[in-house]
């Protein structure tokens, strides 16, 4: 039987991840007091704004994790294998405080939008993205739970088909997540193969990420410790090659398109409201300052590949905030007139904090999880 014990290094966490947290109880007493029209940024032409994509980030990071998880369990990438506990929990704990997200984008425990999806979820309409988002969602969100109490278990069998299982419905309904913006027609950065690939790419750069931070905050012993760092430097290094690669053929295939919807759309980006998130966080914090870092540590040092994860981190958020905002930021009538006009949408103190909140909500999982289970492996 397994004791709870609590180190002065988890106390410390703990407390810090309940001050983050705390933070959230602004946001939530304005959505409680005031609802949401008055308390979000968004409006009719922009309904959409940091909950949601911060729930489509949040999503993202625990996919990440879980396909960096499976590495170790059911392909045997050694590198991983003794942190796989930790990464399954952060999973878990992701997924957690993009529910959290949701649940108040949806307006809370008094509002008849959770009613309202509960009841036309089963009306099962399967020609819905969002509705076979939801029931692969259903299914994966205990199935991450099960599969970190098959790993502290050691049940290697189970552990294998679990994490097949857990593999396959991760990217399916992040994917589908994707989907349910790419689907819209009228809004054509959005409706592009582009948009959903560049969800899956997000999301492994962020679950790299998030590990090589975890490795440099708790700093061990282990003896695999080297080999585990370059083996996530060298992943997040090629899927952000990857990243240039679709950046760069969007842009050439945008600009030969001139005068066309894509053509015109993507000047968000280029030279719109959104061109400054877009080059200085999107390219440059995002891509090129982490390669750098990557390629000047040959992949081996873990201080410069976490200052690496954290631009990467920081990109990918924005390149999910631009890719939401900017589908919606552009007047539909405005394509077809000499000039682009554009909306305007700037993120409510409220927004802000509950995004803080679902961080603050992700640690505190996990360092619950650090406490009550056992979650130390044997090489």
């Amino acid at each position: 039987m397994y004791k709870a014990v609590m180190s002065a290094e988890n106390k410390r966490y703990l407390y810090i991840s309940l001050a983050i947290f705390a933070i959230s109880f602004y946001g939530i007493l304005q959505i409680l007091v005031q609802g949401q029209e008055h308390s979000f940024g968004v409006s009719r032409e922009i309904p959409l704004g940091l909950l949601l994509l911060g729930y489509a980030f949040f999503v993202g990071t625990s996919v990440g994790l879980s396909v960096i998880a499976t590495l170790s369990h059911v392909f045997k990438f050694e590198a991983y294998h003794l942190r796989s506990r930790h990464i399954a929990l952060l999973s878990f704990a992701s997924l957690i405080g993009a529910f959290f997200l949701i649940f108040w984008e949806l307006g809370g425990p008094f509002q008849l939008q959770v009613l309202r999806f509960v009841k036309y979820y089963f009306n099962f309409e399967v020609s819905s993205p969002i509705w076979w988002m939801s029931t692969f969602y259903i299914f994966e969100t205990p199935l991450l739970g099960i599969e970190l109490l098959l790993l502290i278990k050691g049940d290697k069998k189970s552990i294998f088909w679990a994490g097949v299982v857990g593999f396959i419905l991760g990217i399916l309904a992040y994917s589908t997540l994707s989907m349910v913006f790419a689907v819209n027609a009228a809004k054509p950065l959005w409706h592009t193969a582009q948009f959903t690939i560049s969800f899956i790419l997000g999301a492994l750069l962020c679950g790299g990420g998030v590990v090589t931070l975890l490795m440099f905050l708790r700093q061990n012993d282990e003896p695999n410790r080297e080999e585990s760092i370059s083996a996530i430097s060298e992943m997040m290094f090629f899927i952000l090659l990857a990243s240039i690669f679709i950046h760069l053929w969007t842009g050439i295939i945008a600009s030969y398109g001139k005068g066309t919807l894509l053509g015109e759309s993507i000047k968000v980006l280029s030279t719109g409201p959104l061109a400054f998130n877009h080059i200085v966080f999107e390219l440059l914090i995002g891509i090129a300052i982490p390669m750098t870092l990557l390629l000047m540590s040959k992949f081996k040092s873990l201080p410069m590949s976490a200052l690496a994860s954290v631009c990467i981190i920081i990109g990918v958020f924005f390149n999910r905030y631009d890719g939401v905002i900017g589908g919606q930021i552009i007047k539909v009538e405005s394509i077809f007139l000499p000039n682009l006009e554009y909306g305007s949408y700037t993120p409510s103190l409220a927004e802000i904090t509950i995004f803080i909140g679902a961080v603050g909500l992700t640690m505190i999982i996990y360092e619950l999880g650090q406490i009550f289970l056992p979650m130390r492996e044997v090489h």
